[in-house]
């Protein structure tokens, strides 16, 4: 039996970041609530027919390609702390890949001192 639409989106997910989908995601799971189980990252897999935030963030990047720029929408709800960065899940992975190897080099640096 096929994947339901929602379990296979958070299996693709997972793979872009080089793991794999929570068995029994969510409250089920021994091992995280979260959707993945990546090591570094929590990540939490929504899939739904409509999305305020993708419809802003489709203006935004329509925008910034006029532009020849990198979009990002920040969203702040007034009266809490801290604001949101959404931005397009390839852009992030790049971001993701040069955190990682930044960190790995930073970590062989530690190794190789004396």
């Amino acid at each position: 039996m096929p994947d339901k639409a929602w379990k296979a989106f958070e299996r693709r997910i997972a793979a872009t970041l080089g793991t794999v989908r929570t068995p029994l995601s969510g409250s089920g799971s021994r091992h995280t609530t979260g959707d993945t189980l990546h090591p570094h990252l929590y990540v939490e897999c929504k899939l739904r027919k409509r999305l305020a935030v993708r419809n802003l963030f489709f203006l935004t990047q329509t925008t910034a390609r006029l532009e020849d720029k990198i979009p990002v929408l920040a969203l702040h709800q007034r009266g809490m702390r801290g604001t949101l960065a959404v931005i397009d899940w390839d852009f992030f992975l790049k971001l993701w890949e040069a955190y990682a190897k930044t960190k790995e080099t930073a970590r062989a640096d530690q190794r190789s001192d004396p």
